[in-house]
């Protein structure tokens, strides 16, 4: 009976430490895992902050000052011929229509308008969106590819790239693109270096026509004044970029379409 008793003493006692033993494993490894993921993120997200900076000062060099270049920035416009009282217009001489403007003559609603159609993030993002690249390459891999350029971007190609960019490797130009964005934004920070950038891009883009510029466009296809405009009007100018047909040279003649013979029965 004794001997019986204490057996059974002793299996509860080693079963008790069996369980404490257990519980003391999982609490080690409740604890370690969270530790051992926090680490491994950081590792990563580290890695991932050196590569980035590593990259943003490779692509950055030769690129110009963009707060220099932005300020330095011309349209070329027609000369306008008027008569000897200066009011008659009699003609104007010149491959580009464009009629230049400053930001505070450009209708609010026309700026909403555009960055609604173009880029929503414009006011906020710092030359770039992310996440647009983002969603814009799953699409590209849907087989729906499209771009995903902010305002800034568009700018920074047309104007403050280097020739030598634009004519180099199509993965670095956007890099460059993406990078002379970022620095461009940076040079005009804050409210008023937004409005300095809508403003260049609204007298750069070309509208179709040979119109340049906001203003031509409005002058070309309704004859009036860009204040003048309806709302519809201004939304349909604000979407010609997006949806104007861009034109692509080969060196090649286009292919004509081959015709099938019914076959004979």
């Amino acid at each position: 009976m004794e001997l019986s008793l204490a057996r059974r003493q002793r299996h509860r006692r080693n079963g008790k430490g069996q369980r404490h033993g257990a519980r003391g494993v999982a609490a080690a490894i409740a604890i370690a895992f969270p530790l051992f993921l926090f680490g491994v993120f950081l590792l990563v997200g580290l890695i991932g902050m050196v590569a980035a900076v590593g990259a943003y000062s490779y692509y950055s060099q030769g690129l110009p000052d963009p707060k220099t270049q932005l300020a330095g920035l011309t349209f070329d416009q027609q000369t306008v011929v008027y008569d000897s009282t200066g009011k008659v217009e009699l003609a104007r001489f010149g491959q580009q229509k464009r009629v230049v403007l400053d930001y505070g003559q450009i209708p609010p609603i026309l700026i909403d308008a555009t960055t609604s159609i173009e880029d929503h993030t414009f006011w906020q993002n710092a030359g770039f969106d992310p996440m647009a690249i983002v969603s814009a390459a799953y699409d590209s891999l849907r087989g729906r590819a499209r771009g995903a350029s902010t305002i800034t971007q568009q700018l920074v190609r047309a104007r403050l790239l280097p020739a030598e960019v634009l004519a180099g490797d199509k993965y670095t130009r956007k890099a460059k693109e993406i990078i002379q964005s970022i620095r461009l934004t940076q040079a005009y920070p804050g409210l008023t270096g937004k409005q300095a950038i809508m403003e260049k891009y609204l007298n750069q883009n070309f509208y179709g026509n040979r119109s340049y510029g906001v203003a031509a466009a409005a002058r070309s296809y309704w004859g009036k004044d860009l204040k003048d405009l309806t709302l519809a009007q201004m939304a349909l100018l604000a979407g010609i970029p997006s949806h104007r047909p861009r034109m692509t040279w080969s060196r090649t003649p286009p292919r004509r379409p081959s015709r099938t013979r019914p076959a004979r029965r």
